[in-house]
């Protein structure tokens, strides 16, 4: 009896570890910070792999007020050595007390399979 019952621990350990979802190749930030009346929106990512790896990122930022919504799009391929981190883009914009600004970041590897992505939500009163 304690054998099958190692035989069936041992498996389970072994089908747990198969099922194992890998970390990915990198980490993906947005860094949201007021000064004074404007915003700076940075994306950044860094790679935790322990190989050179190229990738893709988009990043978007929607502004929202009572006139209306606009979003400005930006991206590009990138390239990341192990263990670097870099910033793959920056954008500035005014804030007042009725607009809100959403951004988002996402890093795609070179089969367009998304690997990390970030959001955030910067709101009038945040300052």
């Amino acid at each position: 009896m304690h054998t099958i019952l190692l035989f069936m621990a041992g498996w389970a350990v072994v089908l747990g570890v198969s099922q194992a979802t890998p970390s990915p190749p990198c980490r993906a930030w947005l860094q949201a910070t007021p000064r004074g009346n404007m915003l700076e929106m940075t994306g950044n990512c860094s790679s935790r792999a322990s190989a050179h790896g190229r990738y893709r990122y988009e990043m978007s930022l929607e502004r929202q007020s009572s006139g209306g919504r606009s979003t400005s799009k930006q991206g590009g391929e990138f390239e990341l050595a192990a263990g670097q981190s870099v910033v793959l883009s920056s954008a500035q914009v005014n804030i007042d007390d009725q607009t809100t600004y959403i951004s988002h970041l996402r890093v795609f590897d070179a089969h367009n399979v998304l690997l990390a992505q970030d959001s955030v939500r910067y709101e009038p009163g945040n300052k």
